[in-house]
């Protein structure tokens, strides 16, 4: 397996693995028949290949959205790796929480929901090059991300009822109308609207934070720009 291995061999030392790499693409016209791994994006010293990727993709490893096309998808998960690397420096700056084995095997089982059977999920893996245990640690690193934003971010975000009420009046019962859908008294949706104004006023936090993180960062993208 190419991909997720090279990214266990990163805490290594990122600027080894990105000399190694470079070395592999320049002689690439003199190893005839072997395929040699290309680098997608690097985020200061550390890698990451198109076959990470490919893998990611592969194994359906982010939701796709419907319609979308394979190089937007593949975009988008180069993108959502770059966002992570980022942010795993911080978790790791503060600690990396210790994650639940039933968290890890709770989100194994949403990826695996996204293939026809249990069966061409295993087969996919294997295609990929990746071992369930290599999944595995995969989601744990994302989950300790998504700790971390939790932990940082949540305490933050407080919503007023003034807000609810005006989301309530305005885009919330506009959309209901659009859609055919009756609009249930406030004080039945109060908590419901709450929860959506909070997890997007966090999601925009989140946005903040990655954008800064990235422009205090060297990032270079040379695949699916």
């Amino acid at each position: 397996m190419k991909g997720f291995r090279t990214s266990e061999r990163r805490a290594a030392g990122g600027e080894r693995m990105l000399l190694l790499a470079l070395l592999l693409a320049a002689r690439s016209s003199q190893l005839a028949g072997a395929v040699v791994d290309r680098i997608a994006a690097l985020v200061d010293q550390q890698v990451i290949t198109v076959s990470e990727v490919s893998q990611m993709s592969d194994i359906r490893f982010f939701p796709r959205p419907a319609g979308q096309n394979d190089d937007d998808y593949r975009h988008s998960i180069l993108e959502s790796l770059i966002a992570q690397a980022l942010r795993y420096r911080d978790v790791e700056r503060f600690g990396a929480e210790d994650i639940p084995k039933d968290s890890i095997e709770s989100r194994l089982l949403e990826i695996q929901k996204r293939f026809a059977s249990p069966a061409e999920f295993t087969a996919t893996m294997q295609r990929a090059e990746l071992t369930l245990d290599e999944v595995r640690t995969l989601v744990k690193r994302q989950l300790q991300v998504e700790a971390y934003i939790q932990e940082r971010f949540a305490p933050m975000i407080v919503i007023s009822n003034d807000e609810i009420a005006t989301y309530y009046r305005g885009a919330w019962s506009q959309q209901r109308r659009q859609r055919g859908l009756s609009i249930p008294p406030l004080t039945e949706v109060n908590e419901e609207i709450r929860t959506l104004l909070k997890s997007t006023r966090q999601q925009e936090e989140i946005d903040k934070w990655t954008a800064q993180l990235r422009a205090r960062a060297n990032v270079d993208v040379y695949a699916w720009r």
